[in-house]
């Protein structure tokens, strides 16, 4: 029996870097050999190098949550076959229970032997185009159970001592609309891992499985303490945060998911108790989808600087879900919009509570990052083309804008921090393989979340049939529909909702015949404009259009601090209209031939602003002491207008403008804050469509001169003191 032993620094430099490429070139031969756009073209799909006990040494670059779950997934395979591993086997899944996040992310694992020990495992989960069930691309709109969408193949064994199961593949391929590029896929998964296999055996040859085992072994600990590390060094206390799911693929309805995180010296709890019960639809995810979406922003978060080892983070943290809920399901929920909902909103949670503890770090402040991507806006079209051939496509377009920085704005039209080599399709490249004509692709005003920095501004588009055989089918599957997920951070607003609209019989033929191009919903005539609900069907007709709009990126600080000269930038550069830099900037642009700022109506404007704010405020609480003055040492910052200072009664939490105390500063500052309640359709043109709706923003202002320190998107019957924070100081490291 082989034991690890300390590798000297050189090596361990060496051979981790070494594994880090040998992990992304598994991803690069997968890519290239897959002959689906959403792998080449978008990068859905992700790779991870595990221990033989299958904890993640390293995760791949693409979709972080489909990589970081094939921990689970190898931890299924070691239990449900124990005793029968054996060189040359191959295992394949796409239960959700069994580690995978839905159905049509089937995961392929593969043990690595070293003279019949078993040293690792090599993992690949692909997003299949389709893997069968009512809807085209398995994204089963109008699904209440498992048994009612696609079929589900725990693990099983699709290589057996190197023999190919053809039996299984016909299990696996019977059940598609793409057979052929399913089949083509699972050669991909299988080919790069071979590869990576021998790579790996390579190491072992030339260092000897000593020095392998004991690498891996330094990789987990390397990562488990500087994670801890980290960690140590912020205070301790508890972040909270909320979010909604909007449509369950059966009834429109909103679900509510909660998150207390609590820090204590070097470990971190997620605590979901209080989300809603698991819903009578597709969005819910199993536990796999819990931890994927935990994880992917864990990883990039707190991991920036070292390898992603899913197997080392996870010691570090602890998850408490209830079961039975909609992001910790129990069989046979329906789960196959399981990724971009209760998983990606899992993982919202964390992300906006992550962000409101690095607002109490120094070390960690510039890698606060306000929400982007909340959420997917896609379809699957699918139909016949001319020649008579099926074809199936998922539109991986969608891609928010990214979040604004404590030292910058987000990125227009980013995509997500949580896939960092995720990419849109290639137009040129989507018009080759189906019967459809992209008629724009833009960023779209007015969508940013506002702030010190804006969020990133979205991407809108709008498509049309060209030369299909028969109407298109359209399967719609979206979040942030009726609230924004893209939430601002330190003060910071949300970015806008999303939004999908079917155009009935339009003119499009004749305004190109004509020489037009038009660019946007009110530049094409119809005769009706459908809208469909957040998870729908629709069939696209000839003459027919579809336009698609996405989310921009939170925000960061209170607006009114932004810098006028980068209004008028935006403004110039059509990423914000006069009007929103009026009503949420407070800037006076005057539009010209040389577009200005007119500045004394700008201070006007601002100064009004803030009056405003302190006479129309409501007080949340008042039983403070105001005179208590806020002029000791600083602790720390809290966001970006905030601190803790020490007092003589004890840390008190104050605003750093005005000097103002809050409070001690173990009680949460929304407490006793002004708050302002707005309706969310206020903030962006594109948010008119909750014109009905009880959404709103809530402003938390510091009552002593009316600066935004924390907002939040709610319900308006929602408690208006939900609370932000709660920090405790009795192992504080400053």
């Amino acid at each position: 029996m082989h034991t690890s032993r300390t590798i000297d620094m050189v090596t361990f430099e060496v051979l981790r870097h070494r594994l880090w490429e040998i992990n992304d070139e598994m991803g690069l031969i997968a890519a290239r050999i897959s002959g689906s756009p959403a792998v080449y073209e978008s990068g859905d799909f992700n790779t991870a190098i595990l221990t033989a006990e299958g904890k993640g040494l390293f995760t791949g670059v693409y979709v972080i949550r489909q990589a970081a779950a094939l921990d689970v997934v190898v931890q299924s395979v070691l239990r449900a076959f124990e005793g029968n591993i054996n060189e040359g086997d191959v295992f394949m899944t796409n239960d959700p229970w069994s580690g995978a996040l839905h159905a049509m992310d089937y995961a392929v694992v593969c043990p690595v032997f070293w003279h019949e020990i078993l040293v690792a495992w090599t993992g690949i989960v692909m997003h299949e185009m389709d893997v069968g069930g009512p809807r085209p691309g398995s994204w089963s709109v109008g699904a209440a159970t498992a048994y009612e969408e696609c079929p589900l193949m725990p693990p099983v064994k699709i290589i057996e001592a190197g023999v190919f199961r053809k039996d299984i593949e016909a299990i696996f391929l019977r059940n598609t609309r793409t057979p052929e590029v399913n089949a083509l896929n699972l050669r991909a998964k299988i080919s790069a891992q071979t590869t990576t296999r021998d790579r790996l055996r390579d190491i072992i040859r030339e260092y000897g499985l000593d020095v392998f085992l004991g690498v891996q072994d330094q990789i987990l600990s390397h990562v488990r303490q500087t994670v801890r590390k980290r960690l140590a060094r912020m205070p301790d206390g508890e972040w909270f945060a909320t979010t909604l799911l909007d449509h369950d693929g059966v009834q429109n309805r909103l679900y509510k998911m909660k998150l207390a995180m609590t820090k204590r010296g070097d470990r971190l709890t997620f605590d979901f108790t209080g989300t809603a019960k698991q819903a009578s639809g597709s969005i819910n995810c199993a536990y796999s989808g819990l931890v994927g979406g935990v994880t992917q922003v864990l990883l990039p978060l707190l991991c920036f600087d070292l390898p992603w080892a899913h197997g080392a983070l996870v010691e570090c943290i602890d998850i408490i879900s209830e079961e039975g809920t909609i992001n910790n399901c129990l069989f046979p929920a329906a789960t196959s919009m399981a990724t971009l909902n209760a998983s990606q909103s899992s993982g919202n949670l964390v992300w906006e509570t992550m962000a409101r503890m690095y607002g109490c770090s120094e070390d960690l402040r510039d890698e606060i990052i306000g929400l982007g991507y909340g959420g997917a806006n896609m379809a699957v079209l699918a139909g016949t083309k001319l020649n008579g051939r099926p074809f199936v496509n998922m539109f991986t377009d969608s891609v928010g804008g990214g979040g604004a920085r404590p030292f910058g704005d987000g990125v227009n039209s980013c995509g997500n921090l949580i896939a960092p080599a995720y990419g849109i399709p290639n137009v040129e490249r989507i018009e080759g393989l189906l019967p459809v004509l992209y008629v724009y692709r833009k960023e779209r005003k007015d969508t940013a979340g506002a702030g010190i920095h804006r969020g990133g501004v979205s991407l809108e588009y709008m498509i049309a049939p060209h030369g299909a055989g028969s109407d298109i089918n359209a399967v719609f599957f979206a979040t942030g529909y009726s609230h924004s997920e893209t939430k601002g951070v330190a003060g910071g607003l949300p970015g806008s909702i999303q939004r999908n609209f079917v155009l009935r019989n339009t003119d499009l033929a004749e305004k190109f015949n004509a020489g037009r191009l038009p660019g946007g919903l009110d530049e094409l005539a119809s005769e009706k404009i459908e809208v469909p609900e957040a998870k729908d069907v629709a069939d696209l007709g000839a003459s027919d259009a579809w336009i698609n709009f996405c989310s921009g990126g939170g925000g960061y600080g209170d607006p009114l601090m932004r810098q006028p000269d980068q209004v008028l930038r935006d403004v110039r550069l059509g990423f914000c209209s006069v009007g929103e830099a009026e009503i949420l900037y407070g800037v006076s642009v005057v539009e010209g031939p040389v577009t200005r700022i007119d500045e004394a109506a700008t201070t006007l404007l601002r100064r009004k602003t803030r009056e405003d704010r302190m006479t129309s405020g409501v007080r949340l609480g008042n039983d403070w002491d105001d005179d208590v003055p806020f002029n000791g040492a600083q602790m720390f910052r809290v966001g970006e207008t905030l601190a803790v200072r020490a007092s003589k009664v004890g840390p008190l939490l104050g605003c750093t403008n005005c000097d103002r105390s809050f409070g001690p500063a173990s009680e949460d500052p929304r407490q006793r804050a002004l708050m302002l309640e707005s309706p969310l359709s206020s903030l962006s043109e594109s948010n008119r469509y909750l014109e009905d709706s009880n959404m709103v923003v809530r402003r938390y202002c510091c009552p002593g001169c009316g600066t935004i320190f924390s907002t939040d998107v709610q319900q308006s019957d929602d408690d208006p003191r939900t609370p932000e924070m709660r920090l405790r100081f009795d192992a504080l490291i400053v």
